[in-house]
């Protein structure tokens, strides 16, 4: 039996709009295991930062004026008191404090909390990208003792997950590892250490973010 093209055509298109209809739905991100619920849903929000250095940012610029961003990102100090930052970070270690959404314990609550005593201007809120409004971003490379080192999950920056972490860098040493201190490792401890000739060891799917501020 005959069938017209245009028969054909629309049975086509029906087939391939109920398979595209059918596929199944991407598999949600695992929510780190905070104690309220508050934290089970974060907002996603994008932040802009002080220098632009996104591959779109820089296409089509010559070498010469990209390396001059790199160092003026490189060259940003610190707009703190990073030695009081330490002081009191040293202190903490081998303490505890309680753990969940926004408590002491956390490895961001206590990063704040040790930047905050020199004075620094930690003022952002939600995400692990929100939480760094009006910081500086820079390179591991050019990392300092001062900047806080941020794992963030690189399919979804702004989504809190199992895998984020925030560390204090103490000291940059000779052979290009850290000395840094960190709270609620392991997790669900509150307890702060302090460990050194570390490198940055993100989880698969992970970056490692430096900040400054």
């Amino acid at each position: 039996m005959n069938v017209s093209a245009k028969v054909f055509v629309v049975g086509l298109v029906s087939s391939v709009t109920f398979a595209v209809g059918a596929a199944p739905a991407a598999a949600d991100v695992p929510l780190e295991d905070f104690s309220s619920p508050a934290a089970a849903v974060q907002p996603v929000t994008t932040v802009a930062q002080q220098l632009d250095t996104t591959e779109d940012a820089l296409a089509g610029a010559s070498i010469e004026s990209v390396l001059q961003v790199e160092e003026e990102i490189a060259t940003v100090p610190h707009g703190y008191d990073v030695e009081a930052a330490i002081e009191l970070a040293k202190s903490e270690i081998g303490t505890s404090r309680p753990t969940g959404w926004n408590a002491p314990g956390e490895c961001i609550m206590s990063a704040q909390r040790w930047v905050k005593a020199g004075n620094g201007a930690w003022n952002g809120s939600g995400d692990p990208v929100a939480n760094y409004t009006g910081a500086t971003r820079v390179s591991l490379a050019d990392a300092e003792a001062g900047d806080i080192i941020q794992y963030e999950y690189t399919a979804s920056p702004t989504s809190w997950v199992t895998g984020v972490h925030t560390v204090l860098i103490t000291e940059v040493n000779d052979d290009g590892t850290f000395t840094i201190i960190q709270s609620n490792s392991p997790g669900g401890s509150g307890l702060v250490t302090e460990e050194q000739d570390w490198t940055p060891a993100p989880p698969e799917g992970f970056t490692a973010a430096v900040w400054r501020f």
